[in-house]
C-alpha cells in the first residue's frame, strides 16, 4: 500500500483545503491511504470511515500535537480521544495505552516512539537530522497543507487493507519510505492558496488562531519552566 502518514487540511490553523479535497486528491495521485493529523485536532472517527467509504482509499485518524509554533510534535495514528499531558513521555505511555501508533515527525531527538518519519515532504532539512540508531520502523509524510503538496513521498506499507493491518505493519516494520521532497515550485503554491482561502477569506478566524497558537506557546513553555524548577 502507498500511504501518506502526515497530511493537514483546513482544520489545522495552517492548512487550506477540506478533508474531502485533501482525500479526493489524493485518490488522483494513486495513495491507497493517507492520515489526515491536524494540529492538536483529532480527525473524528465516523467521518474518515464516511470518507474512506466515498473515495475507496484507507483515511486514518490521526494527530499532530504539540505546539505548532516550536519544533516539539508527535503524531498519533488511530486515536480516538484528545490526550491531556502535556510532557511527551507522559504522552507516549498513553498512546501505548490506547493501542495507538506514535510517530516523531520532522523528527525531534526524543526516543520512544513506535515510528519515525525520516522522509518529510515539506522539510528537506529536517531529514538531513535523523539519526536512527535505535533501528525503530521508519515512515514517510508529505505535512501536505494544500493539494499541490500532495504526491510526492509516501510510505511503502505491507498490510491488507485495513486499518488495524496498517497499524500493525508499523508495529513490525513491514513499512519504508519513498518519493522525495516536494518540488519547491509546488511547495510555494501553498502561500497564494492560504492567504486567499484563509486569510482575506477568513480573516477573524484567521486572528482567533493566531491568538490561539500565542496563547499555546506560552502554556507549553509555562509547563516546562514549572517542571525545570522542580527538577533543579
Amino acid at each position: 500500500m502507498k500511504i501518506d502518514f502526515h497530511v493537514h487540511t483546513n482544520l489545522s490553523v495552517d492548512g487550506v483545503h477540506s478533508p474531502r479535497e485533501m482525500v479526493k486528491k489524493a485518490k488522483k495521485t494513486g495513495l491507497d491511504a493517507i492520515a489526515i493529523c491536524d494540529h492538536n485536532r483529532i480527525f473524528p472517527v465516523h467521518e474518515a470511515k464516511n470518507l474512506t467509504k466515498e473515495f475507496g482509499i484507507v483515511v486514518i485518524p490521526g494527530i499532530e500535537g504539540g505546539n505548532i509554533a516550536i519544533e516539539k510534535h508527535w503524531i498519533a495514528l488511530g486515536i480516538c480521544r484528545q490526550i491531556s499531558a502535556i510532557r511527551i513521555n507522559d504522552i507516549l505511555d498513553t498512546l501505548r495505552q490506547e493501542n495507538c501508533i506514535s510517530i516523531a515527525p520532522h523528527p525531534h531527538t526524543r526516543l520512544g516512539f513506535d515510528a519515525v518519519e525520516s522522509l518529510n515532504g515539506s522539510e528537506p532539512w529536517s531529514n538531513r537530522q535523523v539519526r536512527n540508531s535505535t533501528g525503530v520502523p521508519e515512515v514517510a509524510g508529505s505535512d501536505s497543507h494544500a493539494l499541490p503538496m500532495l504526491g510526492f513521498c509516501w510510505t511503502k506499507v505491507e498490510a491488507d487493507g485495513t486499518l488495524e493491518s496498517i497499524l500493525e505493519s508499523i508495529r513490525k516494520g513491514r513499512c519504508s519510505p519513498v518519493g522525495a521532497t516536494i518540488p519547491f515550485l509546488d511547495f510555494i503554491r501553498f502561500y497564494p492558496l492560504y492567504i486567499r482561502h484563509r486569510l482575506l477569506q477568513q480573516p477573524t478566524a484567521a486572528y482567533a488562531a493566531v491568538r490561539q497558537v500565542i496563547g499555546d506557546v506560552r502554556r507549553v513553555r509555562a509547563c516546562e519552566s514549572s517542571v525545570l524548577s522542580c527538577r533543579i
